[in-house]
């Protein structure tokens, strides 16, 4: 099941952050930061979460996302994570599907959803996120050479919704 993501649920999703040991620290500061506007800050509207739950509540993954300012239906998904102990059981596509669904709804009544935009690094580690974005038919549509450093290019992910 997918819910919001809930205050008692930020524990979990650090521990989630820090053991795919895909994350730098800063990166893991970063993801927490933006879980804490969330959390703290019910008028915002810049960040959506949800995460993925197993049978008893228990975070499983999260993910997020949200409306890309200035721009007239487009979407950024910023954070995507799953506990590596779920890792091959659907989690990671089942948040992405979730999201799509989210924008596509959401959005039904005012701007329709156009367009979804994730960037990732390019390093190895990060090789099974971008599969996931293969599978599930976004495109390569920009990278920057040495964008995070030398060697680690950025690479944004697009798919198109009309």
């Amino acid at each position: 099941m997918i819910r919001p993501l809930h205050r008692d649920d930020r524990p979990s999703i650090e521990r989630i952050l820090r053991q795919t040991q895909v994350f730098l620290e800063m990166e893991v500061q970063c993801a927490l930061e933006l879980i804490d506007v969330y959390l703290n800050n019910a008028e915002q509207k810049d960040y959506i979460l949800a995460c993925a739950v197993d049978e008893a509540d228990q975070p499983r993954g999260y993910v997020c996302y949200g409306p890309t300012p200035l721009t007239a239906g487009t979407y950024d998904l910023y954070w995507i994570a799953v506990d590596p102990a779920w890792h091959g059981r659907g989690v990671g596509s089942l948040l992405v599907e979730y999201v799509e669904r989210q924008i596509c709804e959401a959005a039904a009544s005012a701007e329709p959803a156009r367009l979804l935009l994730i960037e990732t690094s390019s390093l190895p580690r990060y090789e099974s996120a971008r599969q996931l974005y293969f599978r599930h038919h976004y495109h390569e549509v920009a990278r920057i050479p040495d964008f995070y450093a030398d060697g680690d290019d950025r690479v944004i992910y697009a798919k198109r919704f009309r």
